[in-house]
Protein backbone atom coordinates (compact mmCIF):
# COMPACT_ATOMS: atom_id res chain seq x y z
CA UNK A 1 0.00 0.00 0.00
CA UNK A 2 1.49 3.39 -0.96
CA UNK A 3 2.42 5.51 2.05
CA UNK A 4 3.84 8.56 0.24
CA UNK A 5 1.50 10.91 2.10
CA UNK A 6 2.42 9.54 5.53
CA UNK A 7 4.41 11.67 7.96
CA UNK A 8 7.55 9.98 9.29
CA UNK A 9 6.77 10.87 12.90
CA UNK A 10 4.42 13.14 14.73
CA UNK A 11 1.58 11.21 16.42
CA UNK A 12 1.48 9.34 19.69
CA UNK A 13 -0.50 6.11 19.94
CA UNK A 14 -3.60 6.27 22.12
CA UNK A 15 -5.87 3.61 23.58
CA UNK A 16 -9.65 3.50 23.95
CA UNK A 17 -10.50 1.05 26.76
CA UNK A 18 -14.19 1.07 25.80
CA UNK A 19 -13.44 -0.43 22.38
CA UNK A 20 -10.12 -2.13 23.12
CA UNK A 21 -8.30 -0.45 20.24
CA UNK A 22 -4.96 1.31 19.85
CA UNK A 23 -4.74 4.00 17.15
CA UNK A 24 -1.68 5.74 15.71
CA UNK A 25 -2.22 8.12 12.79
CA UNK A 26 0.01 7.84 9.75
CA UNK A 27 -1.85 10.25 7.44
CA UNK A 28 -4.39 12.99 8.18
CA UNK A 29 -6.43 15.44 6.16
CA UNK A 30 -3.66 18.05 5.95
CA UNK A 31 -1.41 15.54 4.17
CA UNK A 32 -3.72 14.91 1.22
CA UNK A 33 -6.20 17.76 0.82
CA UNK A 34 -8.79 15.94 2.90
CA UNK A 35 -8.84 12.80 0.80
CA UNK A 36 -8.28 10.33 3.64
CA UNK A 37 -7.22 9.63 7.19
CA UNK A 38 -5.08 6.55 7.83
CA UNK A 39 -3.99 4.90 11.05
CA UNK A 40 -2.39 1.74 12.33
CA UNK A 41 -4.96 -0.20 14.32
CA UNK A 42 -4.54 -2.77 17.06
CA UNK A 43 -7.48 -4.50 18.71
CA UNK A 44 -6.86 -6.31 21.99
CA UNK A 45 -8.60 -9.63 22.80
CA UNK A 46 -12.13 -8.88 23.94
CA UNK A 47 -12.24 -5.57 22.09
CA UNK A 48 -15.58 -4.66 20.51
CA UNK A 49 -16.64 -1.67 18.42
CA UNK A 50 -20.44 -1.60 18.52
CA UNK A 51 -22.52 -1.29 15.38
CA UNK A 52 -22.38 2.10 13.71
CA UNK A 53 -22.36 3.75 10.29
CA UNK A 54 -20.16 6.31 8.59
CA UNK A 55 -22.74 8.40 6.69
CA UNK A 56 -20.27 10.06 4.30
CA UNK A 57 -17.13 7.91 4.40
CA UNK A 58 -15.88 4.60 3.06
CA UNK A 59 -13.88 2.61 5.61
CA UNK A 60 -11.20 0.12 4.60
CA UNK A 61 -9.57 -2.40 6.97
CA UNK A 62 -6.39 -4.18 5.85
CA UNK A 63 -5.57 -6.93 8.34
CA UNK A 64 -1.88 -7.60 9.00
CA UNK A 65 -2.13 -10.11 11.86
CA UNK A 66 -4.83 -11.91 13.83
CA UNK A 67 -8.45 -12.51 12.89
CA UNK A 68 -10.94 -9.64 12.85
CA UNK A 69 -14.65 -10.42 13.19
CA UNK A 70 -16.96 -8.04 11.37
CA UNK A 71 -20.67 -7.65 10.80
CA UNK A 72 -21.72 -5.77 7.67
CA UNK A 73 -25.42 -5.20 7.25
CA UNK A 74 -26.00 -8.02 9.71
CA UNK A 75 -23.79 -10.49 7.85
CA UNK A 76 -20.79 -11.94 9.70
CA UNK A 77 -17.32 -11.87 8.13
CA UNK A 78 -13.93 -12.99 9.42
CA UNK A 79 -10.79 -11.43 7.93
CA UNK A 80 -7.26 -12.69 8.47
CA UNK A 81 -3.79 -11.48 7.62
CA UNK A 82 -3.55 -10.19 4.06
CA UNK A 83 -7.30 -9.64 3.68
CA UNK A 84 -9.10 -6.33 3.22
CA UNK A 85 -12.64 -5.46 4.27
CA UNK A 86 -14.30 -2.46 2.63
CA UNK A 87 -17.29 -0.84 4.30
CA UNK A 88 -19.20 1.52 1.98
CA UNK A 89 -20.61 4.74 3.37
CA UNK A 90 -23.88 4.24 5.22
CA UNK A 91 -23.50 0.49 5.81
CA UNK A 92 -24.06 -0.64 9.43
CA UNK A 93 -21.03 -2.52 10.71
CA UNK A 94 -19.24 -3.62 13.85
CA UNK A 95 -15.81 -5.06 14.64
CA UNK A 96 -14.66 -7.42 17.35
CA UNK A 97 -11.72 -9.46 18.56
CA UNK A 98 -12.82 -12.59 20.46
CA UNK A 99 -9.14 -13.50 20.90
CA UNK A 100 -6.85 -15.03 21.82
CA UNK A 101 -4.36 -12.81 19.91
CA UNK A 102 -4.26 -9.11 19.11
CA UNK A 103 -5.40 -7.92 15.71
CA UNK A 104 -3.08 -5.62 13.79
CA UNK A 105 -4.16 -3.70 10.75
CA UNK A 106 -4.30 -0.48 8.77
CA UNK A 107 -7.53 1.49 8.56
CA UNK A 108 -8.39 4.19 6.01
CA UNK A 109 -11.42 6.46 5.92
CA UNK A 110 -12.24 8.37 2.74
CA UNK A 111 -12.73 11.31 2.73
CA UNK A 112 -10.96 12.31 5.93
CA UNK A 113 -13.61 14.71 7.30
CA UNK A 114 -13.07 14.98 11.09
CA UNK A 115 -12.35 11.30 11.72
CA UNK A 116 -9.09 12.06 13.54
CA UNK A 117 -10.81 14.32 16.06
CA UNK A 118 -13.70 11.86 16.44
CA UNK A 119 -11.43 8.99 17.51
CA UNK A 120 -9.45 11.28 19.82
CA UNK A 121 -12.63 12.62 21.41
CA UNK A 122 -14.11 9.17 22.04
CA UNK A 123 -10.86 7.89 23.59
CA UNK A 124 -10.32 11.15 25.49
CA UNK A 125 -13.73 11.03 27.16
CA UNK A 126 -13.06 7.49 28.35
CA UNK A 127 -9.60 8.46 29.61
CA UNK A 128 -11.16 11.36 31.51
CA UNK A 129 -13.56 8.96 33.26
CA UNK A 130 -16.64 10.63 31.81
CA UNK A 131 -18.27 7.67 30.07
CA UNK A 132 -20.02 4.39 30.72
CA UNK A 133 -17.93 1.21 30.31
CA UNK A 134 -19.09 1.07 26.69
CA UNK A 135 -17.91 4.64 25.99
CA UNK A 136 -21.13 6.67 26.05
CA UNK A 137 -20.77 10.06 27.82
CA UNK A 138 -22.54 10.09 31.20
CA UNK A 139 -23.30 13.81 30.95
CA UNK A 140 -26.22 14.29 28.51
CA UNK A 141 -24.78 17.64 27.43
CA UNK A 142 -21.46 16.00 26.55
CA UNK A 143 -23.40 13.33 24.67
CA UNK A 144 -25.15 15.98 22.62
CA UNK A 145 -22.03 18.08 22.11
CA UNK A 146 -19.81 15.27 20.86
CA UNK A 147 -22.21 12.91 19.13
CA UNK A 148 -24.03 15.65 17.22
CA UNK A 149 -20.83 17.48 16.27
CA UNK A 150 -19.43 14.28 14.71
CA UNK A 151 -22.71 13.08 13.16
CA UNK A 152 -21.29 13.25 9.63
CA UNK A 153 -18.38 10.99 10.60
CA UNK A 154 -20.13 8.31 12.68
CA UNK A 155 -23.59 7.41 13.99
CA UNK A 156 -24.40 4.52 16.30
CA UNK A 157 -27.37 2.45 15.14
CA UNK A 158 -29.00 2.17 18.58
CA UNK A 159 -31.09 4.08 19.48
CA UNK A 160 -32.45 4.53 15.94
CA UNK A 161 -31.03 7.51 14.09
CA UNK A 162 -34.43 9.21 13.89
CA UNK A 163 -34.53 9.17 17.71
CA UNK A 164 -31.02 10.61 17.82
CA UNK A 165 -32.09 13.34 15.40
CA UNK A 166 -34.79 14.39 17.86
CA UNK A 167 -32.73 14.01 21.03
CA UNK A 168 -29.24 15.28 20.19
CA UNK A 169 -29.79 18.78 18.68
CA UNK A 170 -31.42 20.23 21.84
CA UNK A 171 -28.65 18.72 23.98
CA UNK A 172 -26.03 20.13 21.59
CA UNK A 173 -27.63 23.60 21.85
CA UNK A 174 -27.68 23.43 25.66
CA UNK A 175 -24.07 22.23 25.67
CA UNK A 176 -23.02 25.38 23.80
CA UNK A 177 -24.83 27.53 26.36
CA UNK A 178 -23.08 25.82 29.28
CA UNK A 179 -19.66 25.69 27.62
CA UNK A 180 -19.49 21.93 27.11
CA UNK A 181 -17.33 21.32 24.04
CA UNK A 182 -17.30 18.53 21.49
CA UNK A 183 -13.50 18.27 21.48
CA UNK A 184 -10.71 19.38 23.82
CA UNK A 185 -7.19 20.21 22.65
CA UNK A 186 -5.63 17.99 25.32
CA UNK A 187 -6.92 14.98 23.38
CA UNK A 188 -4.88 15.87 20.27
CA UNK A 189 -2.44 13.01 19.56
CA UNK A 190 -0.19 15.22 17.46
CA UNK A 191 3.33 15.52 18.89
CA UNK A 192 4.28 19.22 18.75
CA UNK A 193 7.35 20.06 16.69
CA UNK A 194 8.23 16.41 16.17
CA UNK A 195 9.37 16.92 12.60
CA UNK A 196 6.14 15.60 11.18
CA UNK A 197 5.42 18.64 9.04
CA UNK A 198 2.33 19.36 11.16
CA UNK A 199 3.15 22.39 13.36
CA UNK A 200 0.72 23.25 16.12
CA UNK A 201 -1.79 25.65 14.64
CA UNK A 202 -3.96 28.14 16.54
CA UNK A 203 -7.60 27.04 16.71
CA UNK A 204 -10.57 29.39 16.60
CA UNK A 205 -11.79 28.63 20.13
CA UNK A 206 -8.51 27.55 21.67
CA UNK A 207 -6.51 29.47 24.21
CA UNK A 208 -4.03 27.89 26.57
CA UNK A 209 -3.96 24.80 28.73
CA UNK A 210 -7.06 22.61 28.42
CA UNK A 211 -9.15 25.00 26.38
CA UNK A 212 -11.35 23.45 23.76
CA UNK A 213 -12.32 23.81 20.17
CA UNK A 214 -15.70 22.83 18.83
CA UNK A 215 -15.11 23.40 15.12
CA UNK A 216 -18.02 23.96 12.74
CA UNK A 217 -21.36 22.39 13.53
CA UNK A 218 -23.03 23.35 10.28
CA UNK A 219 -25.28 20.82 8.62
Amino acid sequence: MPQDDAPAVGFRPFFNPATGEWITYTAIAEDNHGQLVRFTWRSVPGGVITEHIHPRQEERFTILAGQAHFTLNGQEHVAGAGETVIVPAGVPHSEGNPGPAEIEGIVELRPALRAKELHEAFAGLVADGKTTPRGAPRNPLQLGATFWHFRHESRVTSPPIWVQNLMLPPLWALAKVFGVRSYYDRWDSRIPDAGSGHPELPRPDAGSGDNATSGSDSV
